[in-house]
């Protein structure tokens, strides 16, 4: 019975890098999934469960489980901590950037080639301050005009936007419709932006994660499930404003 359960799960198509397991429990009524703290997932079923039936459920509730999954790996997670000094790493969009501290440099903090350029003198928690304010200055622009193109699409005017700290979450819409999202998510690829400016604009529609939310959302990024499969793997590797 497990088998043939498990054969069923399988051709759903979820994320490769889930791993899952089948437990039946005879006292059991209607399935039951879980995801456990290591991020994989327990799908409980009663001993008549139809695979088929277990199949269509995991399949209906993708979008929950990656959420739950990315949550479960995020809470285990160290996030990185940086150093200021020449040749600390720092990823801007997905690419990846070294640190050059320099002398009379006429900016005080700049994008060139290879190279993410920050002006002395700086000391620790003064150069994490400015490279905090620079990655929260881009995003500022770069969310703004990423909300003002998917706003048209998902059929909402385009909202306020700020982005700041959000400690543990990378977006949030407010009551008054703003959105606001983590200065630390400009270190992620454009994609997983794009599913996190998505995620909040369909919040201005459907304020639960209900099936339709689900629905909207994978109108609008049909591989929302695979993005929020690569976002638990890829956000953690985001440098969150810790000094080393």
């Amino acid at each position: 019975m497990i088998s043939a359960v498990d054969a069923a799960v399988a051709k759903v198509g979820l994320p490769s890098q889930w791993s899952w397991r089948v437990e039946v429990r005879p006292r059991r009524r209607t399935l039951g999934l879980a995801v456990s703290p290591d991020g994989s997932i327990v799908i409980a079923v009663p001993k008549d469960a139809e695979p088929a039936e277990v199949a269509a459920v995991v399949h209906s509730r993708r979008l929950w489980l990656a959420r739950t999954i990315k949550r479960r790996t995020e809470l285990a997670a160290e996030h990185p901590t940086i150093e200021i000094l020449d040749g600390e790493g720092f990823i801007y969009l997905g690419r990846h950037y070294r640190l050059r501290l320099l002398d009379g440099h006429d900016r005080r903090i700049a994008l060139h080639g290879g190279w993410l350029d920050l002006s002395r003198p700086v000391s620790g928690p003064a150069g994490v301050a400015v490279i905090i304010d620079w990655y929260t200055a881009r995003g500022q622009r770069w969310l703004g005009d990423r909300v003002s193109a998917w706003a048209g699409r998902i059929g909402v005017s385009p909202p306020r936007v700020i982005v700041t700290d959000l400690g543990d979450r990378w977006g949030l819409r407010k009551r008054d419709g703003t959105v606001v999202f983590h200065w630390a998510a400009m270190q992620l690829p454009a994609e997983l932006l794009d599913l996190i400016v998505v995620h909040e604009l369909v919040h201005l529609v459907v304020a639960r994660h209900d099936q339709e939310f689900q629905r909207r959302l994978l109108i609008a990024l049909p591989d929302a499930v695979e993005l929020e499969a690569k976002l638990a793997e890829v956000g953690r590797q985001v440098w969150m404003g810790a000094l080393r």
